[in-house]
């Protein structure tokens, strides 16, 4: 004999509690996927399909609620589903309940590969810079967590309107403590020793026409890398002034050891020949050695004066053909001294120039202008060269030229400012 399979308000209580609760777990599970079909905006026709089954799930609930009711209160009128068996309801409730979990599990899968504006607004939040976007009227279409925090430092205030944040860009109305250290790029440095540079981009397409695109990036890192290279820049160019002038004072150094073995040499060789003259003119030896020793000591006289030759033009002529050994013309204005320690002063004077102006200024003509009266001899000399470096001083054979001048009750003054120029003035003598 076959009984009939008991409906669901003739099946037991604990049959009718776990297909209500089934089926409230598959109410919860069908608007999870009716809200992500919403945002995803996956179509109109999943959406409404969706939100059929949601309805239809619920009036079925809603039956399930008013048989239990009368299960319950033994109300005498004929239930709706009498005739459909309780175990097929169960089955039904729990193949629609694996059947959610997977479109649920289908929903997560495809909200990870699909792009929608909560992904984007997602992914722009997570993005290392400052990123917003507004229209023409001002108005914030996205707008990023961190671009929101930057405003409340600049402006005190969140972003709500994007003329706010222009003003505090490219006006004063900012907070104090935001310093702007390139008024060019709109960089600022922020209280936190942050340091954000500010961008706006129009967008160019024909359809995004008056949108802006405004970015703020950390440059952070490369304003305090440039700093630091800044300073050790400084710091170098002053070691640098350092060892230029210790090579100077070096080179002098060893000038003026080559200079002293070369006048001992010569003191020796000067009293050699005058002994030797003295033992000739003692007759105490052939009078024949007198030439050679004359010759000898016009030579050494030559070398004590710093001539090379005897004759003044000779001299001059000397002096030019050094000059063009190194590259360097002279254009001279007036004519040479007569006086042989003003001669050789200027010459001295004039191959010192030509030195400096081949080896600091590379230039290639030095300007001579000498002038006399019945008591001086005026000697103005500068070149084409390069302007000396600032702050330049004197270097040894300017101060020994200096020294010699004014051993001769002469004056020198030195001019590096703005073009190198020195200028002498030399007494006649008797």
């Amino acid at each position: 004999m076959v009984y009939p399979m008991p409906s669901f308000i003739e099946s037991s209580m604990k049959t009718q509690n776990s297909i209500m609760i089934l089926m409230e777990i598959c109410l919860i599970l069908e608007l999870i996927v009716l809200f992500s079909r919403m945002i995803r905006s996956v179509g109109k026709r999943k959406i409404m399909s969706t939100a059929v089954e949601f309805f239809l799930s619920f009036l079925f609930m809603s039956g399930l609620l008013n048989e239990h009711r009368l299960h319950v209160d033994h109300d005498h009128y004929k239930p709706l589903f009498h005739s459909f068996p309780a175990y097929l309801m169960l089955l039904l409730v729990i193949l629609l309940t694996v059947y959610l979990v997977f479109a649920i599990r289908k929903e997560i899968k495809e909200y990870h590969h699909s792009l929608s504006p909560w992904s984007v607004h997602e992914a722009v939040n997570n993005v290392p810079c400052g990123v917003c976007f507004s229209d023409s009227l001002g108005r914030i279409i996205l707008c990023n967590i961190k671009m929101q925090e930057l405003s409340r430092m600049l402006t005190g205030t969140y972003l709500q309107n994007y003329e706010s944040l222009r003003h505090a860009i490219h006006e004063d109305s900012r907070q104090k403590d935001v310093i702007q250290l390139s008024s060019d790029n709109h960089v600022f440095y922020f209280p936190d020793g942050s340091v954000w540079m500010f961008q706006e981009y129009p967008l160019k397409e024909p359809s995004l026409d008056g949108y802006l695109q405004t970015v703020a990036v950390n440059v952070s890192e490369i304003y305090y890398n440039g700093e630091e290279i800044k300073n050790n820049n400084e710091k170098l160019e002053f070691l640098n002034r350092k060892l230029e002038e210790m090579y100077e004072k070096i080179g002098d150094e060893i000038r003026e050891q080559e200079t002293l073995s070369m006048k001992m040499q010569v003191h020796d060789s000067f009293g050699r020949s005058l002994l030797s003259i003295r033992r000739i003119l003692e007759k105490k030896e052939e009078p024949e050695n007198m030439k050679e020793q004359l010759d000898t000591l016009k030579q050494l006289v030559y070398i004590l004066t710093g001539t090379t030759v005897e004759k003044g033009e000779d001299q001059y002529k000397d002096t030019e053909k050094q000059a063009e050994k190194l590259g360097i013309t002279l254009q001279i204005r007036g004519s040479y001294p007569n006086d042989p320690v003003n001669r050789l002063l200027t010459d001295r004077a004039i191959r010192e120039c030509v030195t400096n102006c081949a080896r600091h200024a590379h230039g290639t003509t030095v300007y001579i202008q000498l002038e006399t009266t019945d008591k001086c001899l005026y000697i103005q000399i500068t070149n084409d060269g390069e302007a000396p470096e600032k702050d330049a001083k004197e270097g040894g054979g300017l101060s020994a030229l200096r020294k010699a001048v004014e051993a001769e009750k002469g004056s020198m003054k030195t001019i590096f400012e703005p073009v190198f120029c020195l200028r002498m003035q030399l007494p006649f003598k008797e």
